[in-house]
């Protein structure tokens, strides 16, 4: 079997939520003998040869994103990954189209494609998701788009009515989706991640000093309200010797200037996959944070499954998945710092460690039985 897939990014390295799910889907598909032809729309990634392992046929197109396209009726996130040359590409045989995200459903709507089996994965509801970046901005040119962009996406979203199968990743999305299309084929299908790491060793920060560590990508609004709230709200309360390490994609200079004048505070930007890992393993404590209680962030998917140290969350960490018996939860800045201050006095042991690993797979993050289902 062959299988054309349409990436809305770059999904190599994974080292944010999206790329994540949509890499090790594709690794997960290619070790059951699927073909892949894929389609990646790139914009500030790369042509990655480590794909070429896994993909029969590799097709690159830019993201256009000229102020025509921002004018568009359509959303700007899908606007500017229209390109007639996908279509193009997706015509030369009849092999069944993965559609990753809502911003890549351009043709999924168009007459030549009515006989093909389609299948879109979503990773959010995406209107709801730019609502509420809508709503954490002040006043002005980004509140005005982002409310724009998902009253367009809410528009848009009807198109899911033309897809044979619709696979959210969260059991809140699923019975969105199915209430929202009644009559298309719409299944739970759980977020995809490396299960590879082994982090059952217990060699916690190693010769290093313990810290802590927050990742994302940092480029944006979600994530950078984040970082914003830790290095002025946790970082300067943290006790003496104690390291908070900010790790991700595309610090803006704003973020890193702000980071080299607080103390305990140090961004490392755009860390390759083996660094994020190695970051990840090591920390005594993952800081997973967020203000957005939508779809489920994979980094803390991640971070259980390969982390040798604590998970510590606030409440929208754990929106839409069941990964809350696992974690270590506080929410306000006083809980948090006295949390951190408990936990750095203790490691998890190696059967504890082993334990959660089990317990995820138990709760159904198993990339086998999510290809076999």
């Amino acid at each position: 079997m062959t299988l054309h897939v349409i990436c809305l990014d770059q999904p190599y390295p994974p080292t944010y939520g999206g790329a994540v799910d949509m890499y090790y889907k594709l690794k997960a598909l290619h070790d059951a003998g699927i073909g892949l032809i894929l389609h990646i729309f790139l914009y500030h990634g790369k042509e990655e040869d480590a794909l070429r392992g896994i993909a029969k046929e590799i097709h690159y197109y830019p993201r256009r994103t000229g102020l025509i396209r921002q004018l568009s009726l359509l959303p700007f996130s899908i606007r500017s990954r229209d390109d007639s040359r996908l279509l193009d590409d997706l015509l030369k045989d009849s092999h069944p189209i993965l559609f990753e995200g809502i911003q890549s459903c351009f043709p999924l709507a168009d007459k030549r494609l009515k006989d093909r089996k389609k299948i879109v994965r979503m990773h959010n509801v995406e209107h709801e998701y730019f609502r509420r970046f809508a709503a954490s901005c002040p006043w002005g040119m980004k509140r005005f788009y982002y409310t724009m962009e998902a009253l367009k996406l809410r528009h848009f979203e009807r198109i899911l009515a033309h897809a044979d199968r619709i696979l959210p990743i969260t059991e809140a999305d699923t019975a969105y989706y199915r209430q929202r299309f009644p009559h298309n084929d719409v299944r739970l299908l759980n977020c995809f991640f490396d299960t590879s790491h082994d982090n059952s060793a217990g060699n916690i920060g190693g010769e290093e000093k313990p810290y802590i560590l927050y990742h994302g990508n940092l480029s944006i609004i979600e994530n950078i309200k984040t970082v914003h709230y830790l290095i002025s709200d946790i970082a300067p309360h943290l006790p003496e010797g104690m390291r908070l390490i900010i790790a991700g994609r595309r610090p803006s200079g704003k973020m890193m200037h702000t980071a080299e004048h607080t103390n305990h505070v140090e961004i490392i930007h755009d860390p390759s996959e083996e660094k994020m890992d190695s970051l990840i393993s090591k920390a005594h404590i993952n800081l997973l944070l967020t203000f957005q209680p939508t779809g489920i962030k994979l980094k803390l998917l991640n971070s259980l499954w390969k982390g040798q140290g604590h998970c510590l969350v606030n409440s929208p960490m754990l929106h839409g998945n069941s990964l809350g018996t696992l974690c270590h939860k506080a929410d306000s800045t006083e809980d948090i710092l006295t949390t951190i201050t408990a936990l750095m006095k203790r490691q998890p042991s190696s059967e504890e460690l082993k334990a959660r690993r089990e317990a995820i797979m138990e709760m159904g993050f198993n990339n086998i039985r999510n290809i076999i289902e």
